[in-house]
């Protein structure tokens, strides 16, 4: 595998990056190079597209003001009380801060979508799956569950009312969630500045109102969950609820005007608000065991706060889960425009929601399967991915200078696989799963994230002493981004 050497030079407003190898010489502008895919899918992000900390956090806020999170909180209250709300929560948010952080930083540093940063870590090819599996195919389940949970909004809110069952209302739910997800960041960034202080309000006061007719703190206190479970499987569950989003931080924050915009903007979303949800969440379920979140609310007379919070909220964040699953499969499919996508993976995640609907109604056993599935699956690749970055292209390979540590652009070379990463995920993925069952007080994301990332440094290691080629094959980047 050739490896490039990248000098920034700066010319006027523009900023042109030389990349150097054994056999070419490219000169590119990042204003010249065409966005074929639509939003900067395969290509850096300009520079007079890129946005503030404050606006970056905005749309953070506005993928995380959803009640997927409530639900998530609800879902803990199957298996813990207050306290062990509280301290899961916090303690799956800090983790999912620090990871998404450093993911968050080299979409900073890049100004590329997370799946055109993997080609460098996972090769060209193996870039194509990792991005399918973590987001062309997780991020579109996303939507699927948050425009179900759409549906089971509407039923709690409208029992009884025509077209408002669970999975119908999934349907029209679905295809009314695509329509912003389709204009792209702008249409995100505009719709999460209305949401956002709306809806923590309103769950906030929810909240409030809940405890005060429930008997107040001393019943939250006492009240106990159906179903006790380990404190490893609910920070498992609680990662696994927001894995994919810190993963694919980059897809955001690759609009940065400064380097650690972005990643400051996570952190404090993940590691300040989220808790506050989950514990929201929990809370209302534990002061009505047994009912419907939403139809609890609804008695309180807090319809039009259900309304207003379920709408626009499943809206802000599905229509991200939308735009991310289409850049992923921009990056794994020439000549297909980013809107065909959004497109695709919408009916298809609706049909999906709608099956949940029909299926599973009102229950949340469902959103539990999945929370901890991903948990247990998608750490392998955020380990690699963290780990390329940040240690073995440094530290192994030598390209100390985190600005041009990933060349991109027309006619920069990538291997097809990189059969280090490669082996890192599935061995990593085996054990996260395994060991758990062995001993259920052991996180499945910790084991993933930490034998992905130690084996893959290992074995680039050792690759780069006993001089074996860890890239197989060679790909050429193309004047599209492809």
């Amino acid at each position: 595998m050739r490896i490039f050497e990248a000098f920034l030079v700066e010319e006027g407003d523009e900023k042109i990056y030389i990349l150097l190898s054994s056999n070419s010489r490219i000169a590119m502008s990042e204003e010249e190079v065409k966005d074929y895919y639509g939003d900067f899918a395969n290509v850096r992000v300009p520079l007079h597209e890129r946005r503030t900390m404050v606006n970056q956090l905005i749309v953070f806020l506005g993928v995380l003001a959803v009640w997927a999170a409530v639900f998530g909180g609800a879902a803990l209250a199957t298996w813990f009380g207050a306290i062990d709300i509280i301290i899961v929560s916090v303690l799956g948010c800090i983790v999912l801060g620090l990871l998404a952080f450093l993911t968050a930083t080299i979409g900073g540093r890049t100004y590329a979508s997370t799946y055109v940063i993997l080609r460098h870590s996972m090769g060209r090819a193996g870039a194509i799956i990792a991005g399918i599996v973590i987001s062309g195919i997780s991020a579109t389940l996303w939507f699927a569950f948050e425009t179900w949970l759409f549906g089971v909004i509407m039923a709690g809110t409208f029992p009884g009312v025509p077209g408002m069952d669970v999975g119908t209302a999934a349907i029209w739910g679905g295809i009314l969630m695509m329509i912003t997800a389709a204009i792209g960041y702008r249409g995100l960034s505009v719709l999460s500045y209305f949401i956002v202080p709306a809806w923590f309000v309103i769950v906030t006061l929810a909240l409030t109102a809940a405890i005060d007719v429930s008997g107040g703190w001393a019943a939250l206190l006492a009240a106990r969950p159906p179903a006790p479970a380990d404190i490893a499987t609910g920070i498992t569950f609680v990662v696994g609820l927001y894995i994919v989003g810190a993963t694919i931080a980059p897809d955001v924050t690759r609009f940065s005007r400064k380097p650690y915009d972005g990643a400051i903007a996570w952190f404090i979303h993940v590691v300040f608000f989220m808790p506050l949800i989950l514990a929201a969440g929990g809370f209302l379920q534990l002061l009505a065991p047994g009912q419907n979140l939403v139809g609890f609310m609804v008695s309180m007379g807090m319809v039009w706060a259900v309304l207003l919070t379920g709408v626009l909220g499943q809206w802000t964040t599905n229509d991200n889960n939308l735009y991310s699953a289409s850049l992923a499969w921009c990056n794994a499919v020439p000549k297909v425009k980013r809107v065909i996508w959004v497109i695709v993976m919408g009916v298809g995640g609706t049909a999906v929601a709608a099956l949940i609907g029909y299926g599973y109604g009102v229950s949340l056993d469902a959103l539990l399967a999945f929370g901890t599935f991903l948990g247990t699956f998608i750490p392998p690749f955020t380990g690699v991915m963290i780990a390329d970055y940040f240690i073995v292209r440094p530290y192994i390979l030598g390209a100390r200078d985190p600005r041009t540590r990933y060349p991109f652009g027309p006619g920069t070379e990538y291997a097809v696989i990189n059969w280090p990463a490669a082996v890192a995920v599935v061995v990593a993925s085996f054990l996260a799963w395994y060991v758990p069952q062995l001993d259920s007080r052991i996180p499945a994301f910790l084991v993933g994230l930490l034998t992905s990332s130690l084996l893959h440094i290992v074995l680039m290691a050792v690759s780069k002493g006993a001089k074996i080629r860890w890239g197989v094959g060679r790909w050429v980047e193309t004047p599209t981004g492809w």
